[in-house]
């Protein structure tokens, strides 16, 4: 309050315009416009008085710090993994260039769709610019609710949707013929992964004590992964749903155990369960070259790993699992991404329809 009993103070500029003035928990705020009469100024400070009074106020002066500042520290705030921390470091690279420097009070819905515009047409995947756009607008919503801002100015309609790419379907017959041209030391990683659905990293951090042979069980608790400046690392799976006991066919409980036989000397319940061929933890990187091998050799150019993820996935959903049990069975976090092996089903109940058709009496 001022000494007259009034919230604010309001004075006139050599302009002749008039600028406001008040304080806010113990700081004075100097309104960032000015009003050609006294009786605007008076009638924006009573609007403040009002929003401070019903918590509605929001400070124009906090969004002053720039993106740059404010998204390193939003990174640092985060309690994420070494790898996803470097996927967001990565991200920001398409972001910094053009907002590193501007106030986030200064971007607008404009300069985001202008930008999202140039990206959108840059030789980047679309679904790289998905991901790129979800973080810009995760962090700025998180400035609004730090109260650094009063709106999201990334508010693009389907901005953030990523479209799910078709990926060839793996055959059985095809799963046997790259486990036969890859390395021995790797063939029981290709059924497994075939049969069971884990990912890559979660393959890999597969100790003795993660594999529950009388239950022909496997439990997924950790993931191996590559940390810039650290090499291989041990952490948690990719997300909380990840965190899961996946049961295995027999087959590849036996396959399993002739793995172990022959390939890890004398391990202990600690010892990871597929390695390199020095007996070092296996990366992605070590492990490419022969599978690249492997995929030209029996003609799947263009063939991935984590497409013997999606024929589990698959298989999983034409043997009549629910969308739940896809889900637990897969590990993924929403339902989005288990549908499509449940599509694959509905392509399966025709083939079945098909042939109940067949053996029906014909007329």
């Amino acid at each position: 309050m001022s000494a007259n009993g009034q919230f604010g103070s309001i004075r006139k500029l050599p302009s002749g315009r008039f600028q406001v003035r008040y304080f806010h928990l113990g700081r004075r705020i100097t309104g960032d416009t000015t009003f050609p009469t006294k009786g605007d100024a008076r009638a924006f400070l009573a609007g403040v008085e009002t929003d401070i009074r019903r918590g509605n106020f929001f400070d124009p002066s906090a969004g002053r710090v720039t993106f740059a500042e404010y998204s390193g520290w939003w990174l640092d705030q985060r309690s994420i993994r070494p790898r996803t921390r470097q996927t967001y470091e990565s991200q920001l690279t398409h972001l910094l260039p053009t907002f590193g420097r501007a106030q986030l009070a200064e971007i607008t819905p404009v300069d985001v769709r202008r930008w999202h515009g140039q990206l959108f047409k840059s030789s980047l995947h679309p679904n790289s610019v998905s991901k790129i756009y979800r973080l810009f607008r995760t962090i700025l919503t998180t400035a609004v609710d730090d109260g650094l801002l009063s709106k999201n100015p990334a508010r693009i309609r389907g901005a953030s949707k990523e479209h799910m790419i078709e990926r060839p379907l793996l055959n059985w017959d095809q799963v046997v013929a790259l486990a036969n041209a890859i390395l021995p030391r790797y063939d029981a990683l290709i059924w497994t992964a075939a049969a069971s659905g884990l990912r890559f990293g979660e393959l890999a951090g597969l100790t003795l004590r993660h594999f529950d042979i009388e239950r022909s069980e496997l439990r997924v608790e950790q993931a191996l992964s590559y940390t810039r400046g650290l090499g291989a690392t041990i952490g948690p799976p990719k997300t909380d749903s990840a965190h899961r006991t996946v049961v295995v066919p027999n087959q590849i409980t036996a396959r399993l155990c002739l793995h172990i036989e022959d390939h890890l000397n004398d391990p202990g319940p600690g010892d990871l369960l597929f390695t390199s061929m020095r007996g070092s933890p296996l990366l992605n990187r070590t492990f490419a070259p022969w599978w690249r091998r492997a995929v030209a050799e029996v003609g799947l150019h263009g063939t991935r790993f984590h497409d013997l993820r999606h024929l589990a996935g698959t298989e999983a959903a034409t043997a009549g699992a629910s969308l739940r049990e896809v889900m637990s069975r897969m590990g993924h976090a929403t339902s989005s991404a288990s549908l499509r092996y449940l599509k694959a089903s509905e392509i399966r109940d025709r083939d079945i329809s098909d042939a109940i058709g067949a053996r029906m009496p014909q007329s």
